[in-house]
């Protein structure tokens, strides 16, 4: 018998498993490698041994494994119960193959059981297993694995080889019985023998006699009651037995054929040989050439056993495909006294494989197809990604435009305050200009009358200089103009730097200072709602666009400004938590219901009434805080106590931005 090759068919994917099925392989084909070197029952039945305990462990693994995942009950069930079949089957049939007479028939039953049991229930475990580890439901994986079906000729065929060791099995019970009663008739007879001969030898020709017939009639009680189709026919090839299974496939009783010489009847429209003539005849491959051209094979299992499989048309109403076997059957000197043919109903297997064929040929027009269809809307969707990334970068400039835009009505809107807080020093740097002037001309007169040199018109002049007047003004009224165009200075460098026009990319850069700077520029929209107490913390300069994150500070503090009805308080607080800075402004105002808090991100959303504002302020704030500046913008707050925004910003940004 040849070794049972081990391949990737086999293999279901799970380590354990897998590992398990190939220590199988191994033991059998260490049976198998016994059994060609005729090896002493003791060694076979050590191996037998090993076999059967090291399949109790793996089927104990496989059952654990099914309990750990959960797998549907219905499979499992059906699973042990293959499991506790097989062990059966094994246990009887090393039993009967005792003196190694039918090991043969246990490695063929152990090496097809084997590879269907792998390649049908094993790997539909596995694909549950892995169903339900994907998420699906152990129902879910149950109903999956079960849509994907099996080979029906191969499952026949395993059934089909079971039934017939059972049979096996039985048989030797019942002749191991029969042989027990006729040692024991023997023995009985042995002391009959001693008192008559004669009375004997016609008792032994009665018993002899009747044992055959008896015999007989069991072995045709055991082919008729074979689930496969068999029959037999003597060395004149007479039928002798034709079970009831080759009655139903072939649709003709026992009645009918038992004793004639038609077994071409039940397959052939005209007479000619069947496998089991050919046996009888002694002609083998000579004529099987010419019955059974490429159609037959010889069997591995049995000697002179051939096995062929064919289309019968004349069987049923659209015909049959039959898989059969025939085998000689000879008396003690070897002699052939006849044949034994068995066959097997593969249509199904057959009409399976016809569908498998037709739909893999729909299949592969349907992926031509497709992929016809996807290189169609790959090419398609490379114009839409096209016109995507045109649309993206229009999209962008746009959002770039709209900024800007934002931030010029901001600016716009802060335009009169700011106007307000340079026209303060400027207006009094003018009145004292007009001082100053006043105070040039009666010192320029007094430098006449010194240079004519008249005394009364010096001392005229001198008076109306009022020189120890202006030894006090000038320096007090110099200095107020100074500290006018300081701020005015300063308020144009404020908004200078509240802008950053040349500073639009990312660098690093002090947001407490941007802060301060942001305060300047709006410190007439908040002076008179609140007073603003800063409490700046310790924080290091980080990678940012501060022009872009001045804008956010002010659309914050605008806002605090605007949500105090009367007058209150905004406090300003920055500070440091690993690596990232924050800013935080809290207002004293009216606060925000749930719904609002909910929505104030939201573009051209505003709960101020119409003309009073666009509703992008703090959108466009969480698109620079969250989206450019990769940080997080948050906000707490409650009807009628005010409304706080946290703003976190990493020090450093990734390497993507």
């Amino acid at each position: 018998m040849d070794a049972f090759v081990w391949d990737q068919r086999y293999m279901t994917g799970e380590a354990q498993v897998d590992g398990e099925h190939q220590e199988l392989v191994r033991i059998i084909n260490a049976l198998i490698d016994l059994q060609s070197k005729y090896a002493s029952p003791d060694a076979v039945a050590q191996v037998l041994d090993q076999l059967v305990n090291y399949a109790v462990v793996h089927f104990a693994h496989e059952e654990a494994l099914m309990a750990e995942s959960h797998c549907d009950p219905r499979f499992v069930e059906r699973h042990v119960a293959v499991h506790r079949s097989f062990a059966e089957q094994v246990v009887r049939l090393r039993d009967s193959s005792a003196d190694g007479s039918d090991l043969e028939y246990l490695l063929n039953f152990l090496t097809s059981w084997l590879a269907q049991h792998i390649l049908g229930m094993d790997k539909a475990m596995v694909r549950q297993i892995e169903l339900i580890r994907g998420g699906n439901s152990p129902q879910a994986a149950y109903d999956a694995a079960a849509k994907i079906t099996t080979d029906p000729a191969t499952s026949s065929m395993l059934d089909a080889m079971a039934s017939l060791y059972r049979i096996i099995s039985a048989r030797n019970d019942a002749l191991s019985e029969l042989n027990r009663g006729l040692e024991a008739k023997v023995a009985e007879r042995t002391e009959a023998l001693k008192e008559s001969n004669r009375r004997l030898l016609e008792s032994e020709h009665r018993r002899s006699t009747e044992t055959r017939r008896n015999l007989e009639l069991f072995l045709s009680q055991i082919i008729d009651g074979d689930p496969v189709p068999t029959l037999v026919i003597d060395a004149s090839h007479r039928i002798t037995h034709w079970n009831k299974a080759c009655a139903n496939i072939s649709g003709l009783p026992a009645e009918r054929m038992v004793g004639t010489w038609d077994q071409w009847m039940a397959f052939y429209p005209a007479a000619r040989p069947i496998m089991a003539d050919l046996i009888v005849d002694g002609s083998l491959e000579e004529r099987f050439n010419t019955y059974y051209h490429n159609l037959f094979r010889r069997s591995k299992t049995i000697e002179d056993a051939f096995e062929a499989e064919s289309f019968f048309p004349n069987l049923g109403e659209n015909g049959r495909w039959l898989f059969f076997t025939a085998a000689p059957i000879r008396d003690g000197e070897g002699r052939i006294i006849g044949a034994i043919e068995t066959l097997q109903d593969v249509t199904d297997r057959h009409l399976a494989e016809d569908e498998l064929l037709k739909y893999q040929e729909q299949l592969e027009a349907q992926v031509e197809a497709r992929t016809h269809e996807l290189a169609n809307a790959n090419r398609q969707l490379e114009h839409e990604h096209a016109e995507l990334t045109a649309l993206l970068g229009k999209i962008d400039e746009a959002q770039q435009q709209l900024l800007q835009s934002e931030k010029m009505a901001a600016i716009g809107q802060l335009a009169a305050g700011v106007a307000h807080e340079i026209n303060n020093p400027i207006g009094f740097v003018n009145s004292n200009l007009g001082s100053l002037k006043s105070y040039t001309g009666n010192l320029l007169r007094l430098v006449d009358a010194y240079e004519n040199g008249e005394a009364q018109a010096i001392a005229v002049a001198r008076q109306a200089a009022d020189l120890e007047f202006l030894r006090e003004d000038l320096p007090s009224l110099l200095a107020e103009s100074q500290e006018g165009l300081d701020r005015v200075t300063r308020i144009v460098q404020d908004l200078k730097d509240f802008s950053r026009v040349d500073q639009a990319e990312h660098q690093r850069a002090d947001l407490n200072a941007a802060m301060n700077s942001t305060l300047n520029v709006v410190r007439n929209e908040l002076k008179y709602k609140a007073d603003v107490i800063v409490e700046l913390g310790d924080i290091p300069e980080i990678d940012c666009v501060p022009a872009q994150l001045n804008q956010v500070f002010m659309n914050l503090l605008v806002n605090a400004a605007q949500a105090i009805p009367e007058r209150g308080k905004i406090f300003v607080r920055s500070g440091v938590e690993r690596d990232h800075v924050w800013f935080e402004i809290e207002d004293t105002g009216c606060g925000m219901s749930a719904e609002t808090r909910q929505r104030i991100f939201e573009p051209f959303f505003t709960t101020k009434p119409v003309g009073k504002g666009t509703g992008l302020g703090l959108s466009i704030s969480y698109d620079i805080i969250v989206k450019r500046h990769h940080g997080r913008l948050d906000v707490h707050s409650e009807p009628g106590n005010g409304t706080t925004f946290r703003i976190w910003l990493p020090i450093v940004q990734s390497a993507e931005t």
